[in-house]
């Protein structure tokens, strides 16, 4: 038997892998197990590994991580996916293999390809509250949603952040949340944007305040540049599905729903005025030696005051 593990969900890949190494062990030990790192698997090594017998257990589960890093043994591996025989079960851990070349190709017919690629919010939001609870916590969904626009898809940065939030309270809270974690810089500019967008100047004034403390003027400027061309194609692609929106444009699935919260509350000649406004910014940010913070204020504080 033969499973590839590939997508972009490290945490997913990780966890399966665990799991399925785990129920291997419990059932015939620890010593039917073979782990192999293919970046530095010479392929005369392929007949040995995969062929080769276990004096301990009846069957043997081979173990493979990133051997498409390795072109040779890729290559090669190809000739030997036929010949594993029925008593080992090849495992083969892979984040981006090239899904153009024929090994690719017959794990693709041959073997127990699993797709494993980020969540979308809505079910990580359910996984949060999944976890917190293995953990003896709890978390609500309005909360678990939270946590997601404020730190993103990453699960590996989510459970280590649902661990320090149980450590603090076990019942997680969105202020809990606001006390502990660091959002990311992206999480800050939407925060921003949708403050300004809401004719909320007295909170785009603290915003950037508490922004001038720990981050870039001129980064945060590129960021929310990136936030508003995101927000002119999804204003563009009105009554669209996300997925659609993204599959054509290449914004992230997630983006363009959180995108879209924005869209909703601006008409296009409000946009024009946000487009004119963030180009004078960037004009005067790089021909002026005006603090940076102080144009961004004025900037936002126009569009928070349209």
């Amino acid at each position: 038997m033969i499973i590839t593990l590939t997508g972009s969900n490290n945490y997913l890949i990780r966890h399966t892998l665990d799991s399925l190494i785990d129920q291997f062990i419990s059932k015939f030990g620890i010593h039917a197990v073979e782990r192999v790192d293919g970046e530095h698997l010479e392929p005369i090594r392929l007949a040995e590994l995969l062929q080769g017998a276990s004096l301990f257990a009846p069957e043997r589960l081979v173990v493979v991580r990133e051997a498409s890093t390795n072109k040779l043994l890729w290559e090669a591996l190809a000739n030997w996916l036929e010949r594993v025989p029925t008593e080992t079960t090849l495992v083969l851990a892979e984040s981006a293999p090239d899904k153009r070349t024929k090994t690719y190709k017959l794990l693709a017919k041959m073997s127990d390809l699993r797709e494993l690629g980020d969540l979308q919010e809505s079910a990580l939001a359910k996984w949060l509250q999944q976890y917190t609870a293995s953990l003896d916590g709890s978390i609500d969904l309005q909360s678990a949603h939270y946590l997601v626009q404020q730190v993103g898809l990453d699960q590996w940065r989510l459970s280590q952040e649902i661990q320090k939030l149980v450590h603090y309270n076990r019942a997680i809270s969105k202020e809990s949340i606001d006390v502990l974690v660091e959002a990311t810089p992206q999480a800050n500019v939407f925060e921003l944007l949708d403050a300004a967008l809401g004719r909320q100047p007295t909170l785009v004034r603290h915003l950037l305040h508490k922004h001038s403390a720990i981050e870039d003027p001129y980064k945060l400027f590129g960021l929310l540049v990136s936030q508003i061309q995101a927000l002119v194609i999804v204003k563009h692609a009105e009554g669209r599905a996300p997925d659609t929106i993204a599959r054509e444009t290449g914004l992230h699935p997630f983006v363009v729903r959180k995108t879209q919260t924005l869209a909703r509350v601006i008409d296009k000649n409000e946009l024009n005025v946000m487009i004119n406004a963030i180009a004078t910014c960037d004009t005067h940010l790089k021909s002026t030696g005006a603090d940076p913070w102080l144009l961004l204020e004025q900037c936002l504080s126009k569009l928070a005051t349209r």
